[in-house]
């Protein structure tokens, strides 16, 4: 197998792809400051998972978004030369590989799936590099920030289409089949995920969709995002089909409104996300504690029942991109904005049917069974005023160079 050039690559690609807006020479300068990190060894990519999905490593240092490629290239030439190899070509790759592993002196890098690495490499010297590209996906080069403004603007639009033409008597199902028609007619490649859910069904952070027809009243979260070339928006609306809040809706909808106002504000360069988030969820239990339904705001286990899930994530080539193992290697302290950062920020309030009723997972290893009954007891009258229902708000926010912030969706902050 000859070796290529970047510019023979992107001719090979070309004919393979998708369609999308990065420019070639992209690729080729994400390959040499993956080379540049790795510093040694070869990097062997496969465009494929173990569950047979694309891996995103590889088509961000490729441009190839089809299945069945590998792309191999050695760090010392710093990504200008690689082999790609096809589909059709397995025996030529295992060649290649064989011949690699021979060479004990160099460390093989690999960014794709354990099930590819245990097949190939279990005898030979390699390391999973994608903690490399961890770092590098959390921050946005130039054409990555284009192509998500323009998936965020194609989601913003297609939930604009959609409360523009709702009626009573609608479904969850034909509020989504609304959005969907419509980001495709903005441009858009599809859809990353959705969650379509009313009344109680919206109280499960990931519901889905159903073909409930919902009261005119009644509460919906959706939460979805169009893809663009690969990448993602991730907005979360609430909202009921009438337009009108109850008094108890409208209570909670401006917590979380509150919350959302007060983390967006906060979220530009050297700020730290953990301590952003803090405050946001500081409003929320202030509020619930103005409300009654928290009795100790500095009880570790209300703060727990009530806080369901992370205010925040990043996003891009996933929904959740390189979040959670961002999460894993970045600790607290050094988990700071940096300029070229998008993230969401989602605040939310649940008040599940029967939520009083059992202990969560969350909560239970926090508090004994005979406490929490108290509580409960204490707090139930005003719980069941808003029992059934939950709202939940979500912003994509860009971190700027010049300590400011860009929304890129704003469905909700105004």
């Amino acid at each position: 197998m000859k070796k290529i050039n970047c510019i023979t690559l992107f001719i090979c690609v070309a004919s393979i792809m998708w369609g999308q807006n990065f420019d070639e020479s992209t690729f080729a300068k994400r390959r040499e400051m993956f080379a540049r990190e790795a510093r040694t060894g070869i990097a062997i990519l496969s465009s494929t998972t173990t569950t047979g999905g694309l891996n995103k490593n590889f088509y961000y240092l490729t441009g190839i978004d089809k299945p069945g490629y590998v792309y191999a290239f050695d760090m010392q030439e710093r990504g200008e030369n690689g082999m790609l190899f096809t589909p059709e070509q397995t025996k030529e790759l295992e060649s290649f590989i064989e011949n690699i592993k021979t060479d004990k002196k160099r460390l093989i890098l690999s960014a794709f799936s354990s099930g590819f690495n245990q097949r190939y490499f279990y005898q030979a010297p390699f390391v999973n590099a994608d903690s490399i590209l961890v770092y590098k996906r959390a921050v946005k080069d130039p054409e990555e920030i284009a192509v998500i403004r323009e998936a965020c603007r194609i989601t913003a639009e297609g939930i604009k289409y959609m409360y523009k033409n709702m009626k009573t008597g609608m479904s969850e199902q034909d509020l989504f089949n609304m959005m969907e028609k419509h980001f495709k007619q903005e441009g858009g490649d599809g859809i990353a995920f959705q969650q379509v859910a009313s009344g109680n069904l919206g109280t499960s952070p990931h519901a889905g969709i159903t073909d409930k027809v919902p009261e005119a009243n009644e509460m919906f979260v959706v939460d979805i995002g169009a893809l663009k070339d690969q990448y993602t928006a991730d907005i979360t609306v609430s909202f009921t089909i009438s337009g009108k809040f109850t008094k108890e809706q409208k209570t909670i909808y401006d917590i979380v409104y509150k919350s959302l106002e007060t983390g967006v504000k906060e979220m530009v360069k050297g700020n730290f996300h953990a301590q952003v988030e803090k405050k946001a969820m500081d409003v929320i239990i202030d509020e619930l504690f103005n409300l009654g339904l928290v009795t100790d705001k500095n009880s570790p286990w209300q703060r727990a029942f009530w806080i369901q899930h992370g205010f925040g994530h990043h996003i891009g080539l996933d929904v959740h991109d390189v979040w959670y193992d961002y999460l894993r290697m970045v600790p607290d302290d050094r988990r700071v904005y940096i300029p070229g950062m998008i993230l969401t920020f989602e605040p939310g309030l649940y008040f599940p049917q029967g939520g009083l009723d059992s202990l969560t997972p969350r909560v239970a290893r926090l508090v004994s069974k005979e406490e929490f009954e108290t509580y409960a007891n204490q707090i139930r009258p005003i719980y069941q005023k808003y029992e059934g229902f939950a709202v939940r708000l979500e912003e994509n926010i860009l971190i700027k160079a010049d300590g400011t912030n860009e929304n890129l969706t704003k469905m909700s902050l105004k």
